[in-house]
């Protein structure tokens, strides 16, 4: 199997009420589960608001950053057999019927 990181854009659900935010998490934190289960879940975290980007070719900005394509709200690791099945996966994250996610190859490096 292969790893692929799974980017998750944004970090505002369409319904921000405390129990929609708790149905939220409870069908996200099942789903991390289940992939568990599966020996497909590495690791994934939320990340925090604010930051750096640095280009040396311009301005270093702290975030938070001004545009939503810009905003990347948090990170999972999986373990998949190829992209399309990547894919797949991130299409079942529940976060998906909210906010797009990416999905990456990530480079084997070999020692």
């Amino acid at each position: 199997m292969e790893e692929f990181l799974l980017l998750i854009h944004g970090n505002v659900l369409n319904d921000p009420s405390t129990e929609a935010l708790k149905i939220h998490m409870e069908a996200y934190h099942k789903w991390m589960m289940e992939l568990s289960e599966n020996g497909q879940y590495i690791k994934g975290q939320r990340l925090a608001d604010g930051g750096i980007l640095i280009d040396k070719k311009a301005v270093i900005v702290e975030g938070p950053y001004i545009e939503a394509k810009e905003i990347i709200g948090g990170y999972v690791l999986i373990k998949a057999n190829n992209i399309k099945e990547a894919a797949e996966i991130a299409k079942q994250c529940p976060l998906s019927n909210h906010l797009p996610i990416s999905v990456r190859a990530m480079h084997e490096i070999k020692q």
